[in-house]
């Protein structure tokens, strides 16, 4: 049985976001299986069809290809309640989850260890910046999980 091509089998956009990570390590696999192949000795014959692999390697770049516009289609297309277009919302939970972890970090950085040198005190308001990490926390994961939804119920756009 011959497998549909990809730009017309339908897919959910979850399905196609683990194809494109598996293709993307199918091409690092593909590169690293050429690499031994391509300088023998004169008497010795490689393991492995060189030319065979490198029509692989750039058919699999080009399935790769396929995905990613099919993604990057279905991103920009698909309207996420409250968001706009999953790939605004996609941003918009990139963004969260960076000030969430640079809050971390400052709130890390601002803790005062005593170690008995009491002219040391702490320039923010901890308090303040402990509720906007959870505010932020909490927006991250209802984002993240209203993007998981969508990623398994979207049929990718051809």
């Amino acid at each position: 049985m011959t497998e549909q091509p990809l730009n017309t089998r339908k897919t959910k956009l979850a399905e196609g976001l683990l194809l494109r990570a598996d293709l993307m390590k199918k091409i690092e696999h593909l590169q690293n299986r050429i690499r031994p192949v391509l300088i023998v000795s004169d008497d010795k014959l490689p393991q492995e069809d060189p030319d065979k692999l490198l029509a692989q390697l750039r058919q699999t770049i080009q399935d790769l290809e396929t995905v990613i516009i099919r993604i990057n289609k279905t991103n920009n297309e698909t309207l996420v309640e409250g968001e706009g277009s999953l790939m605004e919302a996609l941003a918009k939970r990139d963004s969260l989850k960076m000030l969430s972890e640079k809050l971390r970090n400052i709130r890390y950085a601002a803790q005062v260890n005593n170690s008995g040198d009491t002219n040391l005190k702490t320039t923010i308001n901890i308090k303040k910046l402990q509720i906007e990490m959870d505010q932020t926390g909490r927006a991250f994961r209802e984002l993240d999980s209203k993007i998981q939804e969508i990623n398994w119920l979207t049929e990718l756009k051809d």
